[in-house]
């Protein structure tokens, strides 16, 4: 049996113990390590972790900002959402959007803000610390980060404004729209100084550049809202001048049709003057001889009568003279026709003095006139169409006149009226008879009747009235609604002008402020009613 050396035993003892202790080190060594990694791991996870939320967060926010941008074309609505989401992602105590105007004078136009720190929307800032480099700075893309407003190298004047709105750290991004500056976000840091970190920048960038295009889509949309209402605007403007023109060319039309039919009348009142004069002369020639040659008839008759008393026996040539002629009767229907004579001429002077009556008034300046004259005046000139004709019976006229003063009118201008209204009344009558046969006529006679009376007032100033009525068919309510429109008509063509009732209109009311009215029910005839004041 061999023995082991005690000294060898020892060694490998020794050596074994060692072998273990190092063992046990390095794997206290590899644990170690292992938790080392663990730890950084799981920090980078965690960290990762919370970026992945912010990225989420952004994500969550530029959805939201890009959905309302898509959704409202209100810039102010998605820029308020924009600060208010920007303060929650960032945690801090006041966010504002910041507008640039002339001379870089800035207002703060969106806010949101925690209490208690002050709201400063609405209000206006001049940084005199703001020079145009800094704004060029801003325009290329500059992000401005300050983690302690005290300690900043910012000018004085700088810190004392970040003061008086209580910042002691702020973020500062351009919104850049059309290579222009047209304002800032800013995050302001109100309790403490603060470290900001590379995300927050990016996410204030992401923001900004989103501010600038609702910003632009809101501009555009009230640029196209503004050409779309001046484009209404105008467009409206031509139709109010078309319809204008429309309106000045009727006018025109109708102002022209009337001084026509104005030029008309003045032309055949003169004429109609100066045929009743060249009428007039030899009509009183003739009616002033009838008076010598009834009186030198009747010598002549009794000479004849006392040359037979005395000479009862005529000779051969006196008495074949007698045959031919038949003594008695030229002795009695001589004088008749002498007589008949005087009456045709007496009717001659009356018309021509109607006529004289109807076209003398001197239409520049009113005349105190007799109204009954005026209107008998028109029914003589009218006789013509009144009387019976071959397809019809007279048209019976009832005059029922009342006491009326003379009045200061224009008298040629109302007989004018009278002339187109009982004109109307006949026109009316006879198409009414055309349709009916000669025993429905006679049962029931076309008939004007014209009444007058003077209307007394104590309130109001006097008037005379005059009525026209027919008894012929009537007018619907439709004719009568447009009856003094000017060319309207319901006569056939080239029966009327259409201007009779709108020129009557206008001489009653406008000339003499007074009032033309028509009632008339289908069936049962029409009635013009005129209304002159006394003065």
């Amino acid at each position: 049996m061999n023995l082991e050396n005690p000294m060898n035993q020892a060694n490998r003892w020794m050596s074994l113990m060692s072998e273990s202790e190092a063992f046990t080190i390095e794997q206290h060594l590899f644990y170690q390590k292992v938790q080392e990694l663990n730890a950084s791991l799981e920090q980078q996870v965690q960290e990762r972790t919370a970026e992945l939320e912010r990225s989420l967060e952004l994500a969550k926010v530029l959805k939201q900002v890009t959905d309302e941008i898509r959704s409202t074309l209100n810039s102010q609505t998605v820029l308020q959402t924009i600060v208010r989401e920007v303060r929650k992602l960032l945690n801090t105590d006041r966010v504002v959007i910041y507008r640039f105007g002339p001379d870089w004078i800035g207002e703060v136009v969106v806010e949101e803000v925690l209490t208690p720190w002050d709201s400063i929307l609405g209000k206006t800032y001049h940084d005199t610390c703001f020079p145009e480099e800094h704004a060029q700075q801003y325009l290329q893309g500059r992000i401005r980060a300050i983690d302690h407003v005290a300690l900043s190298e910012l000018a004085p004047c700088h810190k004392t404004l970040l003061h008086t709105m209580q910042v002691q750290a702020n973020l500062v991004v351009p919104i850049r729209m059309h290579d222009t500056l047209w304002g800032l976000l800013i995050a302001h840091e109100c309790r403490a100084p603060r470290r900001w970190q590379t995300f927050e920048t990016d996410l204030l960038q992401q923001l900004a550049d989103q501010a600038a295009i609702a910003i632009q889509q809101a501009e555009l949309y009230e640029q196209s809202c503004v050409a779309a209402a001046t484009a209404k605007a105008h467009a409206q403007q031509l139709e109010q001048t078309a319809q204008e023109l429309a309106q000045t060319l009727q006018d025109l039309q109708q102002a022209q049709s009337q001084l026509v039919q104005t030029e008309k009348m003045s032309s055949l009142g003169q004429l109609v003057a100066g045929v009743a004069h060249e009428i007039n002369n030899p009509v009183n020639f003739i009616y002033g001889n009838l008076t010598y040659a009834a009186s030198y008839a009747k010598d002549l008759l009794e000479v004849v009568a006392a040359y037979q008393a005395q000479c009862p026996e005529p000779n051969a040539q006196t008495q074949a003279i007698l045959e031919t002629v038949d003594l008695e009767f030229v002795a009695a229907d001589f004088p008749k026709i002498l007589a008949s004579m005087k009456v045709g001429a007496d009717r001659i002077r009356q018309i021509v003095r109607s006529l004289q009556s109807f076209s003398r008034y001197d239409q520049l300046e009113k005349r105190s006139i007799d109204i009954h004259e005026g209107i008998d005046h028109t029914l003589l000139i009218l006789q013509h169409r009144l009387k019976e004709q071959s397809d019809r019976p007279a048209i019976q006229v009832v005059k029922d006149y009342g006491d009326l003063p003379a009045i200061e009118c224009y008298g040629g201008q109302l007989n004018q009226v009278f002339m187109n209204l009982i004109s109307n009344a006949i026109d009316a009558l006879e198409e009414r008879d055309s349709q009916r046969t000669l025993a429905e006529m006679k049962l029931k006679p076309s008939q004007i009747t014209i009444q007058t009376h003077w209307q007394p007032s104590e309130t109001d100033t006097p008037y005379a009235v005059i009525r026209i009525e027919d008894n012929g068919t009537g007018m619907t309510d439709e004719v009568k609604t447009r009856l003094f429109d000017p060319f309207f008509t319901t006569k056939p063509v080239g029966k009327g002008t259409g201007l009779g009732l709108s020129i009557s209109y206008q001489i009653v009311v406008e000339k003499h402020q007074g009032r033309l009215k028509c009632y008339s029910q289908l069936g049962y005839g029409t009635v013009f009613e005129i209304e002159i004041p006394a003065t």
